[in-house]
């Protein structure tokens, strides 16, 4: 089984969208036995859940998140996943200077679809829910082409 872990700052919005996100896209493609996803933060100092905001955009997408608990990104989640996506290049650029032995899995989402490389995944966190909405449909337009594209 493939397993990839997402990665944002908090664990709250961007990774816990994208997770729930990618499973619902893997369940319909019939992967869900060939991949597993999940997410972490790299500043994740108490564990809590996905952000109400983020709930409802993908809520409003047939995904349910509430059931998220963010978690601090460590060694052991970069050792055991096979691929890591980073919503951001300095995200990137964090974990490759963390975790240096394990930088050639680390990557960010929008690099690993092959779409543009110098654009991050913006952190919707204080936004309203319209901006919330757009982070979720960004998410899931770079995951389809990553499972379109068999990128994962």
């Amino acid at each position: 089984m493939k397993r990839i872990l997402l990665v944002c700052t908090g664990n709250t919005c961007r990774s816990s969208m994208a997770k729930g996100i990618f499973e619902q896209i893997i369940e319909k493609e019939g992967l869900k036995d060939q991949i597993s996803i999940d997410s972490a933060g790299t500043s994740v100092y108490y564990s809590e859940g996905a952000n109400p905001k983020a709930i409802e955009a993908v809520g409003e997408m047939g995904i349910d998140i509430s059931g998220h608990v963010s978690k601090q990104i460590d060694e052991k989640l970069i050792a055991d996943a096979d691929m890591v996506l980073t919503m951001t290049r300095t995200q990137k650029s964090h974990l490759h200077h963390l975790f240096p032995g394990y930088a050639f899995k680390i990557t960010t989402i929008k690099e690993q679809a092959e779409e543009n490389f110098y654009i991050d995944i913006s952190d919707p966190f204080g936004s309203g829910l319209s901006t919330y909405r757009k982070t979720a449909y960004e998410l899931q337009k770079t995951i389809k082409t990553l499972v379109e594209n068999k990128k994962i």
